[in-house]
C-alpha cells in the first residue's frame, strides 16, 4: 500500500558542502514541522574543518571565531504552502542511507502522519538547492540578522534625466516590490514572486569590482547597479562577466522585464 505523500508531518533537510575548503566549508539543516499552527522551523548552521586554521587565517577571509548560527520559530503560511508544493513534486532516490554517507551533499528525510519515514536525495536537486537558499534568507530575516534584499538600478542620460528602479525582495513573506522613479514621478508595484528567481540568479553570476564603487548617487551619465550592499557599481567599469557568457546583457533583459511589468 502506497503512502499519501501529502499527509506529511515533518521534513528534515541536511546539506553539506563537499568540495569547499575551510573556512568556507559548512553544513546546515532544516527541521520543518507541519501542523495546524503553521510551519515550525528549526535551522542550524555549522562551519566545519577549521581546527587546522589559525584565527588570523579565518579572520582574513572575513569570518569571525564562531560563525555558527541556529534559530527556531514559526514561518509565515506562504512557506507552509511553498514547501508542501515542492515536496509533492519531489521524487527521492534511496541510494544514500544516512547523512554520514552523503555523496550528493543534500538529503531529505520525510515523516508522514502514518509514521512512515522516507529518506533520500531529491531528483530535482537544483530546485531544492535554490529553494533552500531562499528559505535560509527567510530565516535570517525572521531572526533580524539581515534586512530584505534591496536592489537599485539607475540609468542617467547625458541631459541629466534619470530613471531608477528600486527592487525589494522580502524572502520571509516571498514578496517582490518595485518602485520606479523617473524624474519627479514615482510608481510603486508588487510583482509575482516568480519574477525574483531569474533576476537574482542572473545577478549573482556577475563579478563586482569593489575598488571602483561609490556610496553616493552617481552624477555622470551611464548605467549603475547597487546589488544589495548599498554601493553603486558602474556597468562600464565595475560590473563584469565571469566568463564568456554575457550575464550583463541577461541582467539588463531581466530588468527590462521588470519595467514592462510595472508600465
Amino acid at each position: 500500500m502506497m503512502s499519501d505523500f501529502s499527509a506529511i508531518q515533518r521534513l528534515t533537510v541536511y546539506v553539506e558542502t563537499l568540495s569547499v575548503p575551510p573556512p568556507y566549508s559548512h553544513r546546515y539543516s532544516f527541521d520543518l514541522k507541519f501542523d495546524t499552527a503553521g510551519l515550525q522551523a528549526q535551522y542550524s548552521l555549522e562551519y566545519t574543518d577549521r581546527d587546522d586554521l589559525s584565527k588570523e587565517e579565518i579572520w582574513e577571509e572575513g569570518f569571525s571565531d564562531n560563525n555558527n548560527f541556529s534559530w527556531v520559530g514559526n514561518l509565515p503560511s506562504v512557506w507552509y504552502t511553498t514547501i508542501l508544493e515542492s515536496w509533492l513534486k519531489t521524487k527521492l532516490s534511496s541510494e544514500e542511507k544516512d547523512a554520514e554517507s552523503l555523496v550528493s551533499g543534500l538529503i531529505i528525510t520525510a515523516e508522514l502522519v502514518d509514521g512512515q519515514k522516507i529518506m533520500g536525495v531529491p531528483d530535482q536537486i537544483d530546485d531544492w538547492v535554490y529553494l533552500l537558499q531562499e528559505l535560509t534568507q527567510a530565516v535570517y530575516e525572521a531572526a533580524k540578522k539581515e534586512y530584505p534584499l534591496r536592489i537599485r538600478y539607475l540609468e542617467k542620460s547625458s541631459d541629466h534625466e534619470q530613471t531608477q528602479l528600486i527592487i525589494t525582495a522580502q524572502f520571509l513573506h516571498r514578496t517582490l516590490e518595485v518602485i520606479q522613479q523617473r524624474g519627479k514621478q514615482s510608481r510603486q508595484y508588487k510583482l509575482d514572486w516568480t519574477k525574483a528567481k531569474p533576476l537574482l540568479s542572473t545577478l549573482y553570476q556577475l563579478d563586482f569590482n569593489s575598488e571602483q564603487v561609490s556610496a553616493k548617487m552617481p552624477h555622470h551619465s551611464g548605467k549603475y547597479l547597487d546589488p544589495g550592499d548599498g554601493l553603486w557599481y558602474s556597468f562600464e567599469k565595475s560590473v563584469t562577466n565571469p566568463g564568456n557568457i554575457d550575464f550583463i546583457a541577461d541582467l539588463e533583459r531581466e530588468l527590462q522585464i521588470v519595467r514592462r511589468n510595472i508600465l
